[in-house]
């Protein structure tokens, strides 16, 4: 027996929480103070009035309690008072919206976004300078290379030893800073874990304007024009709600839900070429099946495209092609199905010369696995119909339950080791003029496929010994000579596919066409002494720009690398208490996730990743070197024309 999993009775379903997403604003009125309600309180009103379709034992339905936990508490409360729970909504008062939707959120539905104090004093909505783009998006440029040219950093290296701060944004009550900044002109726009987006004065950090998304927003803001000439701003929040916001006029142009799954998420950046979004779509499900009741598992990984001009969908490549059927029980005696899994949670590269775009994938949920998972596949641009797949871990299936210790029901048998592809794979054009596909697996080995023979290896090289949170984890670099590989070895082995392996956490040189290591740099193990959370590992991604490799750390540390021998140049300590713009308390912690943003003389390092025990943190930071006399902020001339 099969499930139909037909898309109008999933985007009906998944319709729930879609109120429309707060203006564009120099301050956002919050509404109504919170009520003093208890958390006991709340927890019984879900009990009563939501559990019956939200919980996690539910069978994939409706979004579950986690994922309703990154919905932002404004979203929530609209949702139950016009939105598409208006129905049920009508059964509680104003009062009992405002306690769910803290209680699920775990934030104050009052707050204010920012302090007066963190705006500047020309803020408000205005037009972009879509000419002056000195990077957008996760790898700076379609290729997910990592590379900012010289003209676009202006950065020598010659002048990295002398970087010191300018200045540090904190981002209220988040404990992490997963987004890039991309770089516009004289401003900033980067998003946080709730879904507020900032556009900030490159100069001195404080706002322009802030807009609030149904949920938090993990990838890259991307910018462009639409036919008529708007400068509008492109992202995906948690909940694959993509969006084009009016920055001039301070309104939603269009917004889009894109995941056929209740428990669909994006993570990764989108990718933006030539009138279309490249969407790159994840599931909680790997979450939601630690309970024993979750019929694990029915979502899968998949990329879609979208008209930048409306949103509407232009195609869809899901990336298990087969429905999932009924594929027996788990030990509580809950049904399970398969195929499943295979995410997408890394943004997508595009080829323009090929006409494709190519994507990594993660492991199966449930088994039987499938060819696709653990993979890099590339499709058509313009249609989404695969041209080839190249899998590098065969009959991968995990889910958190094989991490726990009592609730294992929904792990599959046997359990595999969780070696994705969490990074967009690099385009690269090498000396001799071959272009190379080259991609890091968090099994510890670095591949180089070949794009003109269907994924065809050219080399492989192992530099550490893997495991579920990386060897190579969010990105690599490349300035077309070497790759530099960031590797993490933080002990996180499932299953242990390279047991003639030692760990060697840190940063890795490889030659492009030999795929030999010409340099490594180890992460100092003599940091984290009396810091609780501290990990001696390079997991973030790394930028490189002529000279030099900026890689950070899980302890803290983002240091900036010869790329001729890997010795450090500068060495900065982001674990410490920051004076901020506007006063927001504000600490720098592990640096994982997005790698540095290298622009206009100015190098932007995001600080604070409190997941999977590591130190959290909230804070963006601003480095540059000692200004010039009269120098207000980076001038003109230390940056290129957009590209």
């Amino acid at each position: 027996m099969t499930r139909s999993w037909l898309r109008p009775l999933l985007v009906s379903l998944l319709a729930l929480l879609l109120p429309s997403a707060a203006p564009v604003s120099a301050q956002v009125d919050r509404g109504a103070a919170s009520p003093s309600n208890t958390r006991a309180q709340a927890a019984r009103l879900f009990g009563d009035s939501c559990a019956g379709c939200h919980s996690d034992a539910e069978s994939g339905r409706t979004p579950g309690r986690f994922s309703l936990g990154q919905l932002s508490p404004r979203a929530i409360v609209a949702a139950l008072t016009d939105g598409a729970m208006r129905a049920e909504g009508e059964t509680l008062t104003a009062d009992e919206h405002v306690m769910l939707a803290e209680y699920l959120s775990g934030r104050d539905y009052s707050r204010e976004l920012l302090p007066e104090a963190a705006y500047c004093a020309n803020a408000g909505p205005a037009p972009l300078d879509l000419d002056a783009v000195a990077w957008m998006g996760y790898g700076g440029n379609l290729e997910g290379t990592g590379h900012q040219p010289a003209e676009t950093a202006g950065l020598a290296a010659a002048e990295v030893p002398d970087l010191e701060l300018r200045w540090a944004f904190a981002f209220p009550e988040a404990s992490q800073v997963r987004t890039k900044p991309t770089v516009v002109g004289d401003i900033l726009l980067v998003a946080d874990q709730f879904g507020v987006v900032y556009a900030l004065e490159s100069a001195t950090g404080c706002a322009r304007w802030t807009f609030e998304a149904d949920s938090g927003i993990r990838g890259a803001i991307l910018v462009g024009a639409d036919d008529s000439g708007r400068s509008l701003a492109y992202f995906v929040d948690f909940r694959t709600n993509a969006y084009a916001l009016d920055v001039a006029e301070g309104r939603v142009a269009w917004k889009t839900r894109v995941g056929w799954h209740p428990e669909s998420n994006t993570t990764g950046s989108p990718a933006l070429h030539e009138g279309r979004l490249l969407v790159p779509i994840s599931a909680m499900e790997v979450v939601t099946a630690q309970s024993p009741t979750y019929e694990c598992c029915t979502a899968s990984g998949a990329v879609a495209s979208l008209d930048v001009s409306d949103g509407d969908l232009v195609w869809y490549h899901r990336v298990i092609p087969d429905d999932p059927v009924e594929a027996g029980r788990n030990a509580s005696g809950t049904q399970l199905w398969a195929p499943s899994g295979a995410p997408v949670w890394a943004s997508p590269t595009v080829d323009v010369k090929r006409g494709r775009v190519y994507f990594g994938t993660g492991e199966n949920y449930t088994r039987p696995a499938t060819s696709t998972s653990d993979a890099i596949l590339a499709v058509e641009l313009a249609t989404g119909r695969l041209a080839w797949s190249f899998q590098a871990t065969e009959a991968d299936a995990f889910t958190m339950a094989c991490s726990s210790a009592l609730n294992r029901q929904n792990c599959p048998s046997p359990p595999g080791p969780d070696l994705d592809f969490g990074m967009a794979p690099m385009l690269v054009t090498r000396a001799d003029g071959k272009d190379v596909l080259v991609v890091g697996q968090k099994s510890g080995v670095v591949w180089a496929l070949d794009p003109d023979a269907d994924g065809a290896v050219l080399w492989s090289t192992g530099v550490g010994k893997g495991g579920a949170l990386g060897g190579i984890h969010w990105g690599m670099a490349t300035d077309g000579r070497l790759a530099y590989a960031p590797n993490s070895d933080r002990g996180a082995v499932i299953v242990d596919v390279h047991p003639e392996r030692d760990p060697a956490p840190g940063l890795f040189a490889l030659d492009l066409v030999t795929g030999e290591v010409v340099w490594s740099a180890p992460a100092p193990a003599d940091t984290c002494e009396g810091r609780p959370g501290c990990m001696a590992a390079n997991s973030a991604a790394a930028t490189v720009v002529p000279g030099v490799v900026f890689a950070g750390g899980l302890d803290g540390h983002i240091r900036a690398h010869s790329t001729e021998d890997g010795s450090v140049l500068w060495d900065f300590d982001t674990v410490r208490e920051f004076e901020t713009v506007g006063g927001v308390p504000g600490r720098g912690g592990a640096i994982d996730g997005p790698g540095p943003v290298v622009a206009c003389g100015t190098v932007y390092v995001n600080s604070g990743y409190g997941a999977f025990g590591q130190m959290p943190g909230n804070v963006l930071l601003a480095f540059g070197v000692p200004r010039r006399p009269g120098q207000v902020g980076p001038s003109a001339s230390s940056c290129g024309p957009g590209r």
